[in-house]
C-alpha cells in the first residue's frame, strides 16, 4: 500500500531513487503481487546496518529477500531469514544466491523465537502488525546487549493517528494493539525508541539488555 504519511512529491522522490541490483525483486513483487520493503525503508535499514556493523542479523518476515539484499549489501554478517511462506523463501534463496552465510527457516515467527538458541544483534521485523508486541517480548531473550530492532509499517498506514470511527473495521484491532505496544515499550527500561515517519512508519529500538 502506498504511504499515507508522506506527501506525494516526497514519496515519488524516495521511490524513484536508483539502487543497483534490485530490479528483479521489485519486478517479481509487481508481477506476483507480493509485499516487499519499499526503497525508502530499504535505504534506511541499509544505512543502519552500515552504521551499526552487526555480526548476526535476523529478519522476521523475510519474504522474497528484498530487505535482506539491502542489509547484506553493506554487511558481512551472518543472516537468518524467517517466513511462513515456503514459496517466497525459495525465491529469496534464488535471488540471494551470491551471498554467503545465509540461513532461511520456514516457520511461524512465534514458533521460531520460542525454539531458537541463537543470539542476534540486529533484527528487522516485517510480520503481522497486530502481533508486534507479542513478537517483541519473545524477541528480547534472543537479543544481545546493545542490539537494534526495526519494526516496519509501524503506523499501520497512518490509521493509528485517526479516530476509531474513521478506521476500517479490519484494522481496528491492529491499531488498538499497536497503541498498547507503544505505551508499554515507552516504559521499558531496557529499550530506547525512536519513530521515523518513513513510508508507513518505522520504530527503531536500541535494546540495552
Amino acid at each position: 500500500m502506498k504511504s499515507q504519511l508522506l506527501v506525494p512529491a516526497v514519496y515519488d522522490f524516495l521511490e524513484n531513487m536508483e539502487f543497483e541490483g534490485f530490479d528483479q525483486f521489485y519486478e517479481y513483487a509487481i508481477k506476483r503481487d507480493v509485499p516487499v520493503v519499499s526503497k525508502a525503508v530499504g535505504n534506511i535499514i541499509s544505512f543502519f546496518v552500515s552504521l551499526f556493523r552487526p555480526t548476526n542479523i535476523l529478519e522476521l518476515g523475510c519474504g522474497i529477500g528484498t530487505a535482506a539484499k539491502y542489509m547484506l549489501t553493506k554487511s558481512k554478517a551472518n543472516y537468518t531469514g524467517v517466513d511462513n511462506n515456503l514459496e517466497r523463501i525459495e525465491v529469496a534463496k534464488r535471488f540471494l544466491k551470491d551471498f554467503n552465510k545465509l540461513k532461511f527457516i520456514h516457520s511461524r515467527v512465534e514458533t521460531f523465537l520460542c525454539g531458537t538458541d541463537e543470539k542476534y544483534d540486529f533484527v528487522f521485523v516485517d510480520s503481522i502488525k497486530k502481533d508486534y508486541e507479542k513478537i517483541w517480548y519473545l524477541l528480547k531473550p534472543v537479543l544481545t546487549k546493545r542490539s537494534m530492532v526495526i519494526f516496519d509499517d509501524f503506523f499501520l498506514y497512518g490509521y493509528i493517528f485517526q479516530e476509531e470511527a474513521e478506521i476500517p473495521y479490519k484494522y481496528r484491532e491492529g491499531v488498538r494493539l499497536i497503541k498498547r505496544f507503544i505505551n508499554n515499550i515507552k516504559n521499558d527500561p531496557t529499550a530506547e525508541i525512536v519513530f521515523l515517519p518513513i513510508e508507513n512508519g518505522i520504530m527503531v529500538v536500541h535494546y540495552e539488555g
